[in-house]
């Protein structure tokens, strides 16, 4: 059975650096991240609304294909935290329809919770130390955390929270 770590968090709590060590640690693990897909497009870290859509949608083939081809996933994205429709596209992610190996495994899904309890200068610092592009970090952040939605009880089959430490 192939596994998708969805990563859920705010700005700044640490999901790109959980994914690269548990990555790291796990060597049937692979990371899709729409940040990734920006690098390679752009040369450089560069938001553009235009290419949203391709990005999205370039993440989303490539974990299926990751998931043919038997790795478990992790997705790096970082609005997942605020919707659970949001979520709900990645268990999409292999119908049986769109099986290309031979022996189909279904998915299990778990959810990756990154330390959510702090207050907003806390991520703010976090995502400084490496910003990406010049915005109000604080102003997403913000934002985040008003628009978050925690899973339901049934969205995973699995809860993992992240402590601090762990990031």
């Amino acid at each position: 059975m192939s596994t998708v770590y969805i990563l859920i968090g705010f700005t700044g709590s640490g999901k790109s650096t959980f994914a690269r060590k548990f990555a790291a640690e796990h060597p049937n693990t692979k990371i899709v991240s729409p940040d990734g897909f920006r690098i390679m497009f752009n040369g450089e870290y560069k938001y553009l609304p235009e290419l949203d859509d391709v990005i999205t949608q370039s993440t989303f083939n490539t974990a299926q294909k990751l998931l043919n081809a038997g790795y478990d996933v992790i997705i790096d994205c970082g609005n997942l935290q605020n919707a659970p429709d949001r979520r709900a596209k990645w268990k999409q992610l292999l119908n049986e329809n769109d099986i290309t190996r031979f022996d189909y495994k279904p998915l299990r899904f778990v959810a990756v919770m990154m330390p959510m309890d702090k207050p907003v200068g806390w991520y703010v610092e976090r995502r400084m130390k490496n910003p990406h592009w010049p915005v109000n970090v604080r102003q997403i952040i913000e934002n985040e955390m008003k628009a978050y939605q925690p899973p339901d009880d049934d969205e995973f089959e699995e809860v993992i929270y992240i402590k601090e430490n762990e990031t």
